[in-house]
């Protein structure tokens, strides 16, 4: 196979054409394209400075970096993103999971029973029901997720990791679920009111699903709406709700969750960063 070039000079070439068009971080957005094509890990790059770059792994960066220069994510572009402990499959019409939302399931593992049945409202590509059923084989877990497209990406991930002890359903919040009742339910839920777009990064702003960013009344009535029904569908003996929210809305979903009359003990937790991103509430 013809090599077009070495490696450290191609990744030289990428990072001054990511410099040139205002990257933040044009040596980062080099490296991921480069460990991307070459299947190695970007911290190993330096080990194959000086090897040839073949022209299949050359067209196939290229490609890649059309696509990055036209702010499309990363995660679109090579076809999947790490979430905890997983690969997990993403593209157009499904959120890409964040780190944040991996902080949410480690609070939820630290404090849900052994056996707990858990729902999960709004599941997305899948990503914190997959993680919660992959590190916890002892509970069961059911999540809705309404958008058609992303219920593919969920099924396809469910499906790659095998695990038997979650399902995904088509609907909206508790309506594939009526009736029953579970020990936890969690939730990352679109939080980002619709004036706010505009501030978002082109990456997000963009190519990411509308659906699954933004909701009405200053991005808080899907998550209102689930505070009001959440009590239909925990269990009264004891129960807990974890939701993950915007860094301003700490104050309207503790007051939200309070009029339900159904929890004893409530609290907007930090995420890693220290920012209060998620509301805890207990029975």
């Amino acid at each position: 196979m013809k090599a077009v070039m070495k490696t450290a000079e191609y990744q030289q070439r990428l990072t001054r054409i990511f410099t040139e068009h205002g990257f933040e971080v044009p040596e980062i957005e080099s490296a991921y394209i480069l460990s991307e094509v070459m299947n190695v890990r970007s911290l190993e790059l330096p080990l194959h400075a000086n090897e040839p770059l073949p022209e299949e792994q050359f067209r196939k960066a290229e490609e890649f970096l059309r696509r990055r220069l036209s702010n499309e994510p990363f995660q679109y572009i090579f076809g999947w993103t790490p979430f905890r402990f997983l690969e997990l499959k993403v593209g157009p019409g499904v959120l890409i999971p964040r780190p944040e939302t991996e902080y949410l399931v480690e609070l939820v593992m630290k404090r849900i029973p052994r056996g707990a049945d858990v729902c999960e409202l709004g599941a997305g590509s899948g990503a914190i029901s997959l993680a919660l059923a992959s590190e916890r084989k002892d509970i069961s877990v059911d999540a809705s997720e309404l958008s058609e497209e992303a219920f593919v990406w969920a099924e396809t991930n469910r499906k790659a990791l095998s695990l038997p002890n979650v399902r995904f359903h088509r609907g909206d919040l508790f309506t594939p679920f009526p009736g029953r009742r579970f020990d936890v339910v969690v939730a990352n839920l679109p939080y980002v009111a619709g004036s706010e777009k505009e501030l978002l990064p082109p990456n997000v702003r963009d190519y990411e699903p509308s659906e699954a960013l933004f909701a009405p009344e200053e991005g808080f009535s899907l998550i209102e709406k689930a505070l009001r029904e959440a009590p239909d569908h925990l269990r009264p003996e004891r129960s807990f709700l974890f939701f993950e929210i915007g860094e301003t809305q700490g104050s309207r979903a503790l007051d939200a969750a309070r009029k339900t009359g159904f929890f004893r003990q409530m609290s907007i937790e930090p995420d890693q960063y220290g920012i209060r991103r998620f509301l805890f509430a207990e029975r």
